[in-house]
């Protein structure tokens, strides 16, 4: 049975990768889903606490990969 933290961390995992090929493409920057991700975060945190804390991770890990995603070069 996957434990709760393995799948919230999976779950962070590729949508900072997702992120990263948003931007990437210009579609949106990551810094940019990261504060709209934590916006959304601080609203879900008022009606389901352990939703809100959930997605306010994941804008984290989102912000953590925007500021280091231009350190590395492009595919293309």
């Amino acid at each position: 049975m996957l434990e709760i933290e393995a799948l919230v961390q999976a779950h962070g995992d590729w949508l900072a990768l997702l992120a990263t090929i948003l931007e990437r493409e210009r579609v949106i920057t990551g810094a940019e889903l990261a504060r709209t991700l934590s916006e959304f975060a601080a609203h879900t945190v008022e009606d389901r606490p352990a939703e809100g804390q959930i997605l306010s991770f994941w804008a984290s890990r989102l912000n953590d990969t925007a500021a280091t995603v231009g350190k590395f070069p492009s595919v293309h």
